[in-house]
């Protein structure tokens, strides 16, 4: 049983749908610390000049040691606003820009005042629209104390024996944070999936890779954003 502990990502690259996908358990690591220049409230798409640029949520501030699951939206409409005006530039040019166009409005328009609960919601509805089965919850929701945590890792550590896991998995860049021999010896495998970030159409004289998911779906058909997700490495 494979088990992926991940901050919740505003709309996040293909990278973070591999873990999605090719796990049991998702676990929304929401209690983490929220950091002001991640990527749980900005992400990147295409920009008019072809460059990357930068779609976000407003936010309230909030104290610095504040967690991720309590970080407010920002009530007022002026950054959905920018975010569509910013997406304008598929309009012309992707192929399937109508239907994700209208998934990225069903996702901001969400009733919902947290940061956290729009990206969760956010990430199980284009997993829906993809056509994958996923098993997300919220670190913040499980009735239990983790008190054994002193090093990064062992949040991880946690919740794989909280679910009785045998396998932990986690994105490439998180390799400079855990201990695979510290896992072993608690009977949990540790791998790292690595998405390969295959090259696709953008109608650019290049390819900028690592961009957010919405720019793979303006371009890609289900199918083959399926063997995009599919196309990894095990580290």
């Amino acid at each position: 049983m494979k088990l992926v502990l991940m901050q919740p990502y505003f709309f996040p690259y293909i990278g973070y749908f591999t873990l999605i996908k090719h796990s049991d358990v998702f676990v929304v690591f929401d209690t983490a610390q929220y950091i002001r220049r991640g990527w749980v409230h900005r992400n990147r798409i295409i920009g008019s000049s072809g460059e990357p640029v930068y779609v976000n949520a407003s936010i309230l501030k909030a104290p610095q040691s504040t967690p991720i699951h309590q970080i407010e939206l920002n009530s007022t409409s002026k950054w959905k606003q920018e975010f569509y005006k910013k997406m304008e530039v598929y309009k012309t040019v992707a192929p399937h820009y109508p239907e994700v166009y209208q998934l990225m409005e069903d996702c901001l328009n969400r009733p919902v005042s947290s940061l956290s609960d729009l990206n969760v919601y956010a990430l199980k509805e284009i997993s829906n629209y993809l056509g994958i089965s996923q098993n997300i919850t919220r670190l913040s929701e499980l009735e239990v104390e983790f008190k054994d945590v002193q090093e990064p890792d062992d949040w991880g550590l946690e919740v794989s024996q909280y679910y009785g896991v045998d396998t932990y998995i986690n994105a490439p860049g998180g390799q400079e944070f855990y201990n695979k021999e510290k896992y072993k010896k608690k009977g949990i495998e540790m791998f790292f999936y690595k998405t390969k970030l295959t090259p696709y159409d953008q109608k650019l004289s290049g390819f900028q890779p690592g961009l957010s998911i919405i720019d793979v779906m303006m371009f890609n058909t289900k199918q083959e954003i399926h063997q995009m997700i599919d196309d990894f490495e095990v580290l």
